[in-house]
């Protein structure tokens, strides 16, 4: 499986990406963090808004989606109804 730069263009973060997502790991991050961190998560690592598709690389292709799919259910469960919550059994 050849999985070429594409795969890895955007995924560099800022230093003030990574600090709000170390502040996020720790249970430290205040709202600005938490926000900063979340936009890094689902715009360059997720890259959840980007197209996905290489023409002529399958891999590529997959490697992005897998990226995608992960940003995907992030926004998914971001975005849930809370009334839909409410009807979910406990852990």
């Amino acid at each position: 499986m050849n999985i070429g730069p594409e795969c890895f263009k955007s995924s560099e973060l800022s230093k003030t990406e990574i600090y709000a997502i170390q502040k996020l790991e720790e249970g430290t991050a205040d709202a600005y963090n938490q926000t900063v961190a979340l936009q890094a998560i689902l715009k360059k690592i997720c890259r959840v808004y980007d197209t996905h598709f290489i023409p002529d690389s399958p891999n590529q292709t997959a490697f992005l989606e897998g990226r995608g799919f992960c940003g995907q259910q992030i926004l998914k469960y971001m975005r849930l109804d809370p009334q839909v919550i409410n009807k979910l059994g406990e852990d």
